[in-house]
């Protein structure tokens, strides 16, 4: 779990950085285009990062052992 937090805080750190690059606009076309190109992978790296950590966290423990998807359970319950 500890490399998967650096990996991702070292992903945004660097999302955030080429973002002020570009926003600066001191970058030639050539590298604002590779620059977004990282930008994107970064962006889709830390995307995925966290819709894995909210698929975790949304799984409840039952009573006998299983999990079950913590949405799964509100409609059952309705």
């Amino acid at each position: 779990m500890e490399e998967k937090k650096i990996n991702f805080e070292t992903n945004l750190e660097e999302l955030e950085k080429i973002v002020k690059e570009l926003e600066n606009g001191d970058v030639s076309i050539d590298d604002a285009i590779e620059k977004y190109t990282k930008a994107m992978k970064l962006a889709k790296s830390c995307s995925d990062k966290l819709n894995e950590a909210n698929e975790s966290v949304s799984k409840i423990l039952k009573e006998d052992g299983t999990f079950e998807d913590f949405q799964e359970m509100e409609e059952n319950d309705r």
